[in-house]
């Protein structure tokens, strides 16, 4: 995964280990893993995404993340791979973005947005509006603060 369970607070390597470290089942009684892919939001949904679900997806390369936070804030740090779209320049940056919204859903990719926090308005703005084209997107449930406070890497 990346990291050692050593440097995540303790409840999430709990949680981020029992995903990992699993005993091998037994194929005459293992039910079927749902797969990820269910759990999207259908087109032109907005729906919310926790830490746990956003890091596995990272980790993974199975997601596409956005920053709805000013640049010179993105600067100072971000989710590893987040591409930095304001909500103030949601309208003149659209035209590329979109572009990689679609090629993320041609890879099977879940869309995910944030901000600085739960309180910070403009992950829902933007994804209000990205869903308004027609896309799914999720917003991180407690933004870059419950990334940053759950001990996850940043940039």
């Amino acid at each position: 995964m990346g990291l050692m369970p050593t440097c995540l607070p303790a409840a999430l390597a709990a949680c981020l280990l029992s995903a990992c470290v699993r005993p091998t089942p037994n194929p005459e009684t293992a039910r079927p893993k749902p797969v990820l892919k269910s759990q999207a939001p259908k087109a032109g949904i907005v729906s919310t995404i926790n830490l746990t679900n956003l890091f596995e997806l990272q980790q993974s390369g199975r997601v596409l993340i956005f920053d709805a936070r000013p640049g010179f804030v993105h600067a100072f740090g971000h989710i590893p791979g987040s591409v930095n779209w304001p909500r103030g320049m949601f309208e003149s940056e659209r035209a590329r973005h979109e572009k990689e919204i679609k090629q993320a859903i041609e890879a099977d990719q879940t869309i995910v947005i944030y901000c600085t926090d739960a309180a910070c308005p403009d992950a829902g703005e933007v994804a209000r509006r990205i869903s308004k084209l027609g896309y799914p997107i999720s917003v991180l449930d407690g933004g870059f603060a419950a990334w940053k406070e759950a001990g996850l890497p940043t940039e």
